[in-house]
């Protein structure tokens, strides 16, 4: 009882605190990315302005997704029953995203509130097994904006209301180029379209070579449409506790370290037009790769895969490269960055940055 008393001790705190601070009145809470959202979209992006709306306000891990569960749940029905209420144009057969982008963030005031009921703050689930400590930074440096996009989902399963599925936590690092429209496309959808896809249970590299793919195609036809232009690196770590097993999925040049007492595995061997197997595959596809600087795809971009880029199709492919890596429960952390970070620090000083920063915060950080 003493257990349950304390999470739910943290959960009510957080209700109360939200309570304090929400302003239903602010019209644009959250980033809004500025494409139309079709109805296999929707999901992608009510989790997208949910998750930065509950960081705000310093929601528990645990809570983010039977929150956004039940946020899910609600907009859909209410998006069936009366979509030009949230914004459906059936000109264009989808949802402008600023007018559904408020409906979704009134309905997560309404479900936050709710749970000020002691009656309904007890039926939340209590914290489960499968989440991390997670630690994220981003950093804009000299750019005029910020391209680059993060994703943390400890718990995929319930978020999506897979019952089926083994316990699964989704980290990604999106770093956008050209603009940021592909990589905030990337980070509202592709996990969505590996929760939904038909291998996520049984057989997960297959799903993630297959929420790549649709994620890029998506993309393109918003490029299409919507004269969407650019692209981004991405690098996906799909955790799976229960099995012991970490996959990872990548285009472009973001890297994963996996560190386990001191001993570093790098993850990923970065796509460049450099590498040999991507220059012979970007040659046989009928493309160049010049040197302007550094080795580029037809003489400009400096990376060999990534999601968008649709002038540089097929030379520049969406398939990412997935890799496995059994688990034995010793690891110490992992780390997901894009070239920001590596251009700077190698391997080493960032691993030693985390167990310095572990080691300085002793009983404080919990995994």
């Amino acid at each position: 009882m003493a257990d349950k008393e304390d999470y739910l001790t943290s959960y009510r705190e957080f209700f109360e605190h939200f309570a304090k601070t929400v302003n239903p009145h602010d019209q644009l809470p959250v980033k809004l990315g500025s494409y139309k959202l079709l109805n296999t979209e929707v999901i992608g992006g009510i989790i997208d302005w949910t998750t930065q709306y509950l960081s705000q306000k310093h929601c528990p891990d645990h809570l983010f997704s039977p929150l956004i569960k039940v946020v899910i749940e609600e907009i859909r029905k209410a998006c069936k029953k009366d979509p030009l209420s949230y914004g459906f144009n059936s000109n264009d057969n989808a949802y402008e995203p600023l007018k559904l982008m408020q409906a979704v963030m009134a309905k997560t005031n309404e479900v936050c509130l709710r749970y000020l009921d002691n009656s309904l703050l007890y039926s939340l689930p209590p914290p489960s097994s499968t989440y991390y400590a997670t630690s994220v930074s981003a950093k804009r440096n000299k750019r005029r904006t910020m391209e680059d996009r993060h994703v943390a989902i400890h718990d995929l399963n319930l978020m999506f209301n897979n019952q089926e599925a083994s316990p699964s936590s989704y980290y990604a690092i999106f770093d956008g180029h050209a603009g940021h429209d592909a990589a905030v496309y990337s980070a509202a959808h592709l996990h969505q379209y590996l929760a939904e896809n038909k291998n996520f249970i049984n057989k997960p590299v297959q799903a993630l070579l297959d929420a790549f793919c649709k994620t890029d195609a998506c993309f393109l036809e918003k490029c299409r449409v919507e004269h969407f232009s650019g692209g981004t690196t991405a690098v996906v770590a799909l955790l799976r506790p229960k099995e012991k097993v970490l996959y990872i999925a990548w285009v472009g040049d973001s890297q994963a370290l996996l560190v386990k007492q001191g001993k570093i595995l790098q993850c990923v061997e970065p796509h460049t037009p450099s590498r040999d197997s991507e220059r012979a595959r970007i040659e046989r596809e009928g493309g160049s790769v010049m040197f302007y600087g550094t080795w580029r795809v037809n003489g400009q971009l400096a990376v060999s895969r990534a999601i968008g880029d649709a002038a540089y199709k097929p030379y520049v492919t969406a398939i990412p490269e997935v890799i496995d890596i059994p688990l034995d429960g010793g690891e110490d952390f992992l780390i997901l960055a894009c070239d920001g970070l590596w251009d700077h620090v190698n391997e080493d000083e960032a691993a030693q940055t985390v167990y310095d920063f572990i080691a300085e915060r002793p009983g404080k950080i919990v995994f």
